[in-house]
């Protein structure tokens, strides 16, 4: 309880962000008492990890539990079919050119490419918060001053602001107001902080930020979502046919937190079918307390069955910008559902992979994804060809 007192205080830094290439925090015991509270039951759990743990995925016995295999209702279809990190690092490499990270990690490059291409879904760029750095037409602050000015100011609002560099949302301000006679920002989940301490914050990151006008919900995901903007996880691959949209989920943040990451405390994830665009199933949580969860527990509306505005638009939007990356085989692209229409966030290289297994219960390795690795160049065991 005075943890969740803090984070609703003050929009001082996260707490629980996971580690960037780090095996997810697994207490196997509790684990263990759910999914195998008798001794054979254990026995074949344990056998059933370290089979896949060798497998093609690489999948380690933490992520087992953290997917909640142990249970038919998550780990459906064949599990030689997911994909650990271990797996997921060999399969990037393979699939896209390291040099390209930099370029998809960066905001501002990877923002300044896509307005070359005369890409219009993007979002409006306020400011960039750096000693030398700018993009053209976009306002460079380089003092202190200069940035409690923009902050204090009630036209700044509602402002997202987040690392250039930044992964995994750390870091991000999503503020919705300004009090200028209090000097204090309220954040989008209620928080407030000093303006001057979130512009210290700001100029303390050495990778520097980029803010921008903070985006609105399209209104059939503003009335499901209780106003909170929600984005779609796209994972592309970049094939000699040219792009293949392969999996989608959609990302449903709660009002207590700033981002929709699924690894925010009761965010949700819901699978994509993509043909029809409709959502047909959500999932929260990791390990024991994974569950499906088909309705928004603050709004009592339901996840489930919703279809996601203007898709197909969406999938084309994906599709043009995809080829922008070439050296990026392997895409996962955040996109906004907006009140103007799908709006591009961001590129991710490769991206986490874990985000589509979780929300479709299914390995990301079917017969689509293994053929393109191999189109790739990809040397290691796959699963057996159907």
């Amino acid at each position: 309880m005075k943890i969740l007192e803090i984070r609703q205080a003050t929009m001082s830094p996260e707490i629980g962000v996971p580690a960037l290439g780090r095996l997810p925090n697994v207490d196997f015991q509790a684990a263990m008492r759910v999914a195998a509270p008798g001794v054979w039951s254990l026995v074949r759990l344990m056998l059933a990890a370290g089979r896949l743990n060798r497998g093609p995925g690489g999948l380690s016995p933490a992520e087992y539990f953290c997917h909640r295999l142990w249970d038919p209702r998550f780990g459906r279809g064949d599990l030689q079919r997911f994909v650990g990190l271990s797996g997921q690092g060999r399969i990037h490499a393979a699939c896209c050119d390291i040099a390209w990270k930099a370029i998809a990690d960066d905001k501002i490059v990877s923002t300044a490419m896509l307005e070359a291409a005369d890409v219009q879904a993007l979002p409006e760029n306020l400011a960039i918060v750096h000693p030398h750095r700018w993009l053209d037409g976009v306002y460079a602050i380089r003092s202190s001053e200069d940035l409690r000015q923009l902050l204090r100011s009630p036209v700044s609002y509602p402002l997202v602001a987040k690392p250039i560099d930044g992964v995994f949302s750390v870091g991000v301000i999503n503020a919705v107001s300004v009090d200028p006679a209090a000097d204090m920002m309220q954040s989008v989940n209620g928080a407030t902080s000093a303006v001057s301490e979130v512009a210290e914050r700001i100029m303390a990151h050495p990778g520097g930020y980029l803010i921008q006008r903070a985006l609105q919900p399209d209104i059939s995901i503003a009335s499901m979502s209780g106003g909170r903007l929600c984005s779609v996880r796209v994972l592309v691959l970049l094939t000699g046919a040219g792009p293949v949209i392969h999996r989608a989920a959609l990302k449903i943040p709660l009002s207590g937190n700033v981002a929709d990451n699924y690894w925010r405390p009761g965010n949700r994830l819901g699978a994509i079918e993509l043909a029809s665009g409709q959502v047909i199933r959500v999932v929260t949580g990791t390990t024991q307390s994974l569950r499906r969860d088909p309705v928004h527990p603050e709004t009592g509306a339901r996840i489930e069955g919703v279809t996601i505005p203007e898709w197909s638009r969406l999938c084309d939007l994906v599709s043009r910008v995809a080829p922008l990356f070439p050296g990026i085989r392997t895409q996962s692209w955040d996109v906004a559902l907006t009140d103007r229409g799908p709006v591009l966030l961001e590129i991710n290289w490769g991206g986490d992979l874990h985000l589509h297994q979780f929300a479709h219960g299914e390995g990301i390795l079917d017969p689509i994804f293994c053929d393109h690795l191999r189109e790739c160049g990809y040397r290691g065991t796959l699963p057996a060809r159907e």
